[in-house]
């Protein structure tokens, strides 16, 4: 820091800062845990509480003396505007600072491959946003989880079977909300809210099991996109020659076998899959064995490239049990060239509405950063 307005708006961000790591907390708390003089601290407290951004919530618990007023963060100050699109329906939802759901609603809404689909694209979210009585000053942007690959500007497709490229007009969408939108790969918007959630997550492999498979290369608390944006994406590795038809037209892909569409059966659902399974059914054993082995065979391939430990997530994760990782990794080993001694495969965190969250997240983080 090199002049005076620098080390006053670090002071300002580190105090804001310290407001979402602690539910409330006073004036002379702040100015020791940041080793600041307590005018410094008073004066920026006051600028905060008149941007509407911390309030007032009573007070601490007295430690002898006057008991210390308290604040705390007004986690609506500002929110990000998150949709997932699917096939068949839409859900949105409003995050606030810390990233979770204030408002969530779902929406019947079929895709069709005209450029009509945008425009009503736009009067849900518009009706969406009203109907939350958010203000627009408070709305840092609206971000977009498509099944599809994004360009690393977010502003375009690169790949999607789902959501042709051509159809997804996202500059009509900037310019009629007059607010910043980005498109993102749900893929990463699931491993994005896992970083979230996980606060300490370094370097993983992010497997996302839904009804189609997906992944995510996590780096230094980062997801790597790679040059283009298609990193990671291993549900295209080809694990046997002239196997099942994949949506990417070759044959043989890991999402053929791995994703909940090829473990499920006509009108069957998860619930009722797992339901059988724990209830020791032969037949669903045997299917779940293939499921795993496939499994381990495409993240041994993985884990040979890239050697970090691996995170299941999506759709299948509330359903994993801890016995089902150890029959994964005994698949994996007996895969593996070298020792996987230190192989860790764990359940994710963020089991809820992942890709949904991640999907605000990308604005709610940008905004912490002014």
């Amino acid at each position: 820091m090199n002049t005076i307005i620098d080390i006053k708006q670090n002071n300002y961000q580190n105090i804001y800062r310290l407001f979402f790591q602690y539910d409330k907390v006073s004036k002379q708390q702040i100015a020791r845990f940041l080793n600041l003089s307590l005018p410094t601290v008073v004066n920026n407290i006051g600028k905060l509480n008149k941007e509407g951004k911390i309030r007032e919530c009573g007070q601490l618990e007295s430690q002898g003396g006057r008991p210390a007023i308290a604040y705390e963060l007004v986690k609506d100050a500002h929110i990000a505007i998150a949709v997932e699109i699917q096939n068949t329906q839409i859900k949105c939802a409003v995050l606030n600072l810390l990233g979770e759901i204030m408002l969530q609603k779902n929406s019947e809404f079929t895709f069709i491959e005209e450029q009509s689909y945008t425009l009503t694209l736009i009067q849900a979210i518009d009706q969406f946003i009203t109907e939350s009585r958010y203000a627009k000053s408070q709305i840092l942007g609206i971000g977009l989880s498509v099944q599809g690959i994004a360009a690393k500007d977010g502003k375009s497709m690169l790949y999607s079977k789902a959501f042709p490229s051509d159809n997804f007009d996202i500059p009509t969408l900037d310019n009629h909300f007059d607010l910043p939108v980005m498109l993102f790969h749900d893929v990463k918007c699931a491993a994005t809210a896992e970083l979230w959630k996980a606060k300490y997550l370094n370097d993983a492999i992010y497997v996302f099991i839904s009804e189609h498979l997906g992944g995510a290369h996590i780096i230094n608390n980062q997801i790597d996109l790679g040059k283009n944006g298609f990193a990671g994406a291993f549900e295209h590795l080809q694990i046997y020659d002239n196997g099942n038809a994949c949506y990417c037209g070759q044959k043989g892909c890991l999402e053929t076998y791995c994703s909940l569409s090829a473990l499920l059966q006509k009108n069957e659902s998860e619930e009722q899959f797992f339901a059988q399974l724990r209830q020791k059914d032969f037949h669903y054993q045997q299917r779940w064995d293939i499921f795993l082995t496939n499994l381990a065979k495409g993240l041994n391939a993985v884990y040979l490239l890239l050697e970090r430990d691996i995170i299941l997530g999506g759709k299948i994760a509330p359903y994993l049990k801890d016995e089902d990782l150890v029959v994964l990794k005994q698949k994996m080993e007996s895969y593996a060239t070298f020792p996987q001694h230190d192989l860790n495969i764990s359940i994710a965190q963020q089991q809820s509405y992942s890709t949904l969250i991640g999907a605000g997240l990308y604005f709610i983080k940008k905004g912490l950063r002014k």
